[in-house]
């Protein structure tokens, strides 16, 4: 029997598809993070790696981190221009918050960015905007056959 699954998106961020990452602004900084669409196509997350603050200037998918679960083993690519400011270590000791709380403990790295207007612009914003693209990519999943067999019922949720 089929069951219905669940993935939730916050209205109150970025998203940027390609890598499925999530950006909420905070002041004149970043917070980033793995949505949960991405968490959950990736599987069980064993385990991250993520670059430290330094003053290195990150370009729009330049890898910041890696990513290892069961589904995916890959780099993280950062959605803006900008430098690390701050890691969060929960996610390095417990690479499972990614899984459970991808948009609270389970952000990444909060970065300054360097070219925040230029760069929002390729970034999907707004209740409507969110839904067209998890639905679409749940839709690719489903076609591509990464939807498992008992979850062939995702529902999204813009909250």
């Amino acid at each position: 029997m089929a069951k219905t699954q669940t993935i939730r998106f916050r209205d109150d961020r970025y998203y940027a598809p390609s890598e499925h990452m999530w950006v909420k602004l905070e002041d004149r900084r970043a917070r980033i993070g793995l949505d949960a669409l991405g968490c959950w196509a990736a599987g069980t997350i064993a385990h991250i790696d993520l670059q430290r603050p330094a003053k290195r200037l990150l370009r729009v998918g330049a890898a910041f981190g890696t990513l290892e679960a069961n589904k995916f083993v890959g780099a993280l690519r950062a959605p803006l221009r900008g430098t690390i400011l701050a890691v969060n270590e929960a996610p390095l000791q417990n690479p499972r918050l990614l899984n459970t709380d991808p948009y609270g403990e389970g952000w990444l790295v909060v970065l300054e960015p360097t070219h925040f207007a230029e760069d929002l612009v390729s970034l999907v914003h707004g209740r409507e905007a969110i839904l067209r693209y998890a639905s679409e990519k749940v839709a690719e999943y489903r076609q591509r056959g990464i939807l498992p067999d008992d979850a062939k019922q995702l529902q999204v949720v813009v909250q």
